[in-house]
């Protein structure tokens, strides 16, 4: 009777390419007719934002703009001003084999900013852009479950599970928020810079949507009359739920969502004592979302047939699967010098720390992230006629998280937050910094598998005979390759052979008894 067998669909994501790359955008920013020229730059940041992207062959087009928000000195005023500039940018991030349609992940991170004051009206900007992607496909096979029509058809079989996108969904929300100032805290005299960042808390899937809970949390630099403390610095919390909708999606199904701040309004108004004492906030949020419909079961990666020749036709799969996820909280605590040449130090006003990680790996069980925070240091000084300086220092940080399971060479995703800084300032030229870090990671594994999609019988080699083989066991080998190899079966190596479970240690001699003449091509 001729070899058959019964096929089951498989449907799996394939992570066709993942790539990472650096751009430099440069650009200009000009100083509007109604602000005085500029003196002296305090500092520049910067924060992508992708408006849109596009899988095109082999690349991904990547459009958006960076958000400049610049703290400095005017020409003829000791007072800081601050302005906002938009540079928009077009990159392209190689990705072998994508193709357009294909499903696309995104990430965008401004890494350094460089800048030059031109002249009181022109700075020109350059900034380093860490652009990172995927581009993956559902592809659908009809795998080899079950053999039948020859009875000592020996097979391996693998537990597999696979997932597979079902459905995507963007949305928009906006979010608005009145901040009324605590009584402690000075009147506004303007606004000097805004910051939000967004946390996930929660995701999970519903019926033809995603649900998304989490947090934006602000950071605003606010000028006062104070000339004690003329900036001051304010952070809150907005919680905020979101559903983007998907149709097909249903409880239960897996579902990953990303957030980004696309907009952020921020303005003072007065309050009924006429004191601009309130902040009025307003927030566009972009969702992203998926869902997967995940598929568990056993799949055949192998068989052969120690009394019939038989040709497997075999398909490899490539699979991205999550090992893990944790987090850890962790502070930093750093002296720092300032820079020969700035001046002394009468109190310190604020000070800001960017993170930027520069690596993250896998170990036995754990994961680590190490990088750099950048602290812009702002002070009064003592000297009358520069009354605020600034400065920036670079120290390296690195953090390890717990995580069970974790096996090293695994592929790990990480990010570091900066909460709220602590600054104590030991001398004039001298300060200390507590840092509270918060690190995230997502350790993911590539698997490749080889699956059976089809068998056929062939004609017999022959040249093999039947007999007894002796054989040593070398590293690496399993009893299913032995077993293969000789056309013969696991359980009779097992009959002439005193061993202990499916355990070979090398160099182990074994008796091979072989009964039929056969081969596997």
């Amino acid at each position: 009777m001729a070899i058959e067998y019964r096929r089951d669909l498989l449907r799996l994501d394939q992570v066709v390419s993942e790539e990472s790359s650096q751009a430099l955008v440069e650009g200009e920013i000009s100083i509007p007719e109604n602000k005085i020229p500029i003196a002296r730059i305090l500092d520049i940041s910067a924060e992508a934002i992708v408006s849109s992207r596009e899988v095109i062959q082999d690349k991904v087009m990547v459009e958006g703009i960076l958000r400049y928000d610049v703290l400095y000195i005017p020409e003829d005023d000791t007072v800081i001003d601050s302005l906002d500039a938009e540079i928009g940018f077009t990159q392209y991030l190689d990705l072998p084999g994508a193709k357009p349609r294909m499903a696309s992940r995104i990430k965008l991170n401004v890494e350094h900013v460089d800048y030059e004051l031109v002249s009181g009206r022109k700075i020109n900007v350059k900034s380093v852009l860490d652009l990172s992607g995927q581009v993956s496909q559902v592809a659908e096979m009809e795998a080899v479950t079950e053999f039948s029509g020859v009875e000592d058809v020996e097979v391996l079989r693998d537990s597999i599970r696979v997932t597979a996108i079902a459905g995507t969904g963007y949305s928009q929300t906006m979010i608005r928020e009145d901040l009324e100032l605590a009584d402690s805290m000075p009147t506004i005299r303007k606004i000097l810079r805004k910051n939000a960042r967004v946390r996930i808390n929660e995701k999970k899937a519903a019926d033809n949507k995603v649900v998304v809970h989490g947090e934006v949390d602000l950071k605003l630099l606010y000028l006062c009359g104070d000339e004690d403390e003329p900036i001051q610095y304010l952070s809150h919390s907005i919680p905020f739920s979101h559903a983007v909708e998907i149709e097909g999606a249903y409880q239960g199904m897996e579902c990953w969502a990303d957030v980004a701040v696309s907009e952020f309004y921020a303005d003072a108004r007065e309050n009924i004592n006429n004191e601009l004492r309130i902040i009025d906030t307003e927030l566009v949020l972009g969702l992203d979302a998926q869902v997967f419909e995940a598929q568990e079961g056993e799949i055949l990666v192998d068989a052969y047939s120690p009394s019939l020749a038989i040709t497997l036709k075999k398909r490899k799969i490539k699979m991205k699967q999550l090992m893990g996820e944790g987090q850890g909280q962790t502070i930093l605590k750093e002296s720092i010098s300032f820079p020969e040449g700035v001046p002394k130090a009468r109190r310190i006003l604020y000070v800001e720390v960017r993170p930027a990680i520069t690596d993250d790996r896998t170990e036995e069980g754990r994961v680590i992230v190490e990088g750099i925070f950048t602290a812009q240091v702002y002070y009064q000084t003592n000297d009358p006629t520069l009354p605020v300086g600034s400065f920036q220092e670079d120290f390296p940080f690195r953090h390890t998280m717990e995580i069970d399971g974790v096996q090293a060479d695994m592929d790990c995703e990480s990010e570091a937050v900066v909460e709220n800084v602590s600054y104590t300032l030991l001398a004039q030229d001298e300060a200390e910094l507590k840092i509270p870090i918060l690190c995230r990671t997502s350790v993911f594994q590539t698997i490749e598998k080889d699956v059976i999609i089809s068998a056929e019988e062939v004609e017999e080699v022959m040249g093999r005979e039947a007999g007894i083989y002796i054989y040593y066991v070398q590293p690496d080998d399993t009893l299913w390759a032995i077993a293969k190899k000789y056309n013969t079966t696991i359980s009779g190596i097992l009959k002439y052979n005193a061993l202990e479970g499916d355990v070979l240690t090398p160099g182990t001699r074994l008796l091979i008894y072989k009964k039929l003449e056969s081969s596997i091509i």
